[in-house]
């Protein structure tokens, strides 16, 4: 059953309108012999005008001669549910003082309105879709993307209990009560119920983490409203208020119960009780990022000084381990033996990695410079390798002048990646020469 069709002398009518929407009568289409020629505007199929009556309804509609194909207007005037809740969105729009059409389509055929409401002047136009089969959540909001982008306004009406997209797009759940009285508008418009602390400016209801716990002193409240549905109220006084642009489809922006970002149909007032909510949080977390900014501060340059230090004490090692080679052959050729090389520097060394020939102290590859003036006179008799002269200079500053320094340009980039070492006895692994440097074993 399908409300719209095409005369072939009258154009497109509207069996729902008395003068089917063109100035005509129905009885003139009723019945006549011949038939009156009416075909369909999507398959060009003939088709009648039928006149039944369903509970309180009085319902004309045209239906499809036998044997016709399947085509879209046919699909989507299916079903008695359907039927009558399309018959009664165009007929409250109407008595809102607007004008409603079935079936109305996009010039490119990128959508069609169950009824489409035009304002008195024109200025605008409401889509006022019946849902009333399973869609997808993806389905539904791309359709309602292409009304909005060709500035149409759409709400979407359903019966089913269970709609996974009411929540998704502006949208409405409606229920048609047993003993025939008016549709009732069930779910999707909300009124907003403000809720704050008695003091204001110190919220002590929320003490969640988000809210700012941890943070020292007062925090002023942000408002703990909440956003109920409304209580079920007739379809005809919701089409009316979406025609007198009183309630309008909103996204929720206030926090709480898991409601934000949910479509909901509010008026002004509710809107303007949220804003004030919206407006309370945002100077709230504005007094929360005030308050934690010196602590993020203090941590985050704890954290770079960490790095550094790290980054420091990993190129400490590399530059050790990158001379190890090039000293023993040094030492070998001024000592005309091989030396012994330890494995990791030690604190009794400046962090620098000692030298061996034939059990003696010889060397010391790479000491720190700032530890090296406590140690100068242990140092002292000893030999110095450093990697750079800058490197030689800053630890000359702090050794006993005199002091032998011997420096052996080596290339950082290619040297192997420093890898902690297993810990053998009377040595220290990495992570204990760390902490050593960092003074987090001094006894």
């Amino acid at each position: 059953m399908v409300f719209v069709g095409v005369h072939g002398e009258w154009g497109r009518i509207d069996v729902t309108q008395a003068d089917l929407g063109c100035g005509q009568d129905r009885e003139s289409i009723y019945k006549t012999k011949p038939a009156a020629p009416l075909t369909c505007y999507e398959c060009g199929w003939q088709l009648h005008l039928v006149h039944k009556t369903h509970n309180a309804y009085d319902l004309w509609f045209l239906r499809h001669a036998n044997n016709a194909p399947h085509c879209q207007a046919k699909a989507v005037g299916e079903g008695m549910a359907h039927h009558l809740l399309k018959l009664d969105l165009a007929h409250h729009a109407r008595a809102a003082g607007w004008s409603a059409e079935y079936e109305v389509a996009a010039p490119d055929g990128s959508w069609r309105a169950d009824v489409m409401a035009t304002s008195p002047d024109g200025s605008r136009r409401v889509a006022l879709e019946a849902q009333m089969a399973t869609i997808p959540v993806t389905d539904i909001e791309a359709r309602t993307d292409r009304y909005q982008s060709d500035g149409v306004e759409v709400c979407w009406f359903t019966d089913r209990k269970t709609v996974r997209w009411l929540d998704n797009v502006p949208s409405v759940q409606i229920a048609r009560p047993d003993d025939g009285g008016p549709v009732q508008v069930t779910a999707g418009p909300a009124r907003f119920v403000p809720e704050w602390c008695e003091d204001r400016g110190n919220c002590g209801l929320c003490e969640c983490e988000d809210c700012g716990a941890g943070v020292d002193g007062p925090l002023p409240c942000g408002g703990h409203g909440k956003w109920p549905m409304a209580k079920p109220f007739p379809l005809e006084r919701f089409v009316a208020a979406i025609c007198a642009n009183t309630t309008r489809p909103h996204r929720l922006r206030a926090k709480g119960w898991g409601d934000d970002g949910k479509w909901r149909w509010i008026t002004r007032a509710y809107f303007d009780l949220e804003e004030e909510q919206v407006q309370a949080e945002a100077r709230r977390q504005q007094v929360i990022a005030r308050k934690v900014q010196p602590e993020r501060r203090r941590r985050e340059a704890q954290r770079t000084a960490e790095q550094d230090h790290q980054a420091a004490i990993n190129a400490l090692l590399q530059r050790q381990q990158a001379l190890t080679k090039p000293v023993v052959e040094f030492v070998y050729h001024e000592a005309g033996t091989y030396p012994q090389v330890a494995k990791h520097g030690t604190p009794d060394f400046a962090m620098g990695v000692p030298v061996y020939v034939n059990g003696a102290l010889y060397a010391v590859i790479c000491p720190v410079a700032s530890r090296v003036s406590a140690l100068r006179d242990r140092l002292a008799p000893l030999i110095l390798f450093a990697t750079t002269e800058r490197e030689r200079q800053r630890i000359a500053t702090q050794a006993r002048p005199g002091q032998r320094i011997e420096v052996i340009e080596v290339d950082l980039t290619t040297a192997v990646p420093v890898v902690p070492q297993q810990r053998d006895a009377g040595s220290l692994t990495t992570k204990q020469a760390v902490n050593r440097m960092m003074g987090l074993d001094r006894r």
